[in-house]
C-alpha cells in the first residue's frame, strides 16, 4: 500500500508539473511545498533502508579484505564517500549501464527459475555444497540469453552498442526482458532436467 501511494503521488506530479525528467522529480516536489515536502520527506525515510542495505553490504565486502578494520568505521567511511559522491556526480550518466546490469540479470534469473523447477522447486544442502562448481550448459543457458536481450534491443554505454550493432540488432520497441528471460528459463530447464535424468541410477538386475 505504501509503495501504490509513492507511485500514485509521483503520477501526480509529473502531470500536474509536466516533469519529464525522473532527476527534476525531486526539485519538483520539494518546489511544491506543502504537504508535498512532507511527502517527499516520508519517501525518503522509506527508502532508507534500502540505502543503508547497499553500504552495510559494501563495508561486509571491504571487511574481506580487510578483517582487522573495524566494521562500524567502514559503515561510516562507505556512507560518507556514497554522500559526497551522490552530491557531485550526475547520477542519469549511469542510466545505460543501469540498463546493461539489468539485461545481465534478468537472464541470470531465468536460469536459476528453470533449474530450481527442475529441482523440485527445492533446493538441498547437497545442491550447493556437492554439487559441480561450474555447469557449463547453464552458463550457456544465461549467455544465450544475454545476447538475444542485447539482440533485440541493444542497451549500454555507447561503446557497447556500438560494439552490438556490428551483429545487425533487431531494434525492437517492446521490452526484451521476456524473451530473453523464457529464453534462458527454457534452456536451464532443459538442462537440468536432462543432468537429472543422466544421474538416476539404473535399477539393479535381480538374479537369473
Amino acid at each position: 500500500m505504501p509503495t501504490i501511494w509513492c507511485v500514485g503521488l509521483g503520477i501526480l506530479i509529473v502531470l500536474a508539473r509536466g516533469v519529464a525528467n525522473a532527476q527534476a522529480l525531486p526539485a519538483a516536489v520539494a518546489a511544491a511545498g506543502g504537504i508535498a515536502f512532507v511527502a517527499l520527506l516520508a519517501i525518503t525515510i522509506d527508502e532508507s533502508e534500502k540505502a543503508f542495505a547497499d553500504i552495510y553490504s559494501t563495508a561486509v565486502s571491504i571487511q574481506n579484505l580487510l578483517p582487522r578494520t573495524s566494521q562500524r568505521l567502514l559503515i561510516t567511511l562507505v556512507s560518507a564517500a556514497a554522500t559526497g559522491l551522490a552530491l557531485v556526480l550526475d547520477l542519469g550518466n549511469y542510466q545505460d549501464f543501469l540498463y546493461l546490469l539489468g539485461s545481465f540479470f534478468v537472464p541470470l534469473f531465468g536460469v536459476l527459475a528453470g533449474d530450481w523447477l527442475a529441482a523440485g522447486a527445492r533446493y538441498t544442502r547437497a545442491s550447493f555444497f556437492d554439487g559441480p562448481s561450474f555447469r557449463l550448459e547453464q552458463l550457456g543457458a544465461w549467455v544465450v540469453g544475454f545476447c538475444l536481450y542485447q539482440w533485440l534491443s541493444p542497451i549500454g554505454p555507447s561503446w557497447w552498442t556500438n560494439l552490438v550493432a556490428h551483429t545487425h540488432p533487431g531494434n525492437v520497441s517492446f521490452t526484451a526482458s521476456l524473451p530473453s528471460f523464457a529464453a534462458s528459463f527454457a534452456l536451464a530447464f532443459g538442462f537440468a532436467l536432462a543432468a537429472r535424468g543422466s544421474a538416476t541410477p539404473l535399477p539393479a538386475e535381480g538374479p537369473d
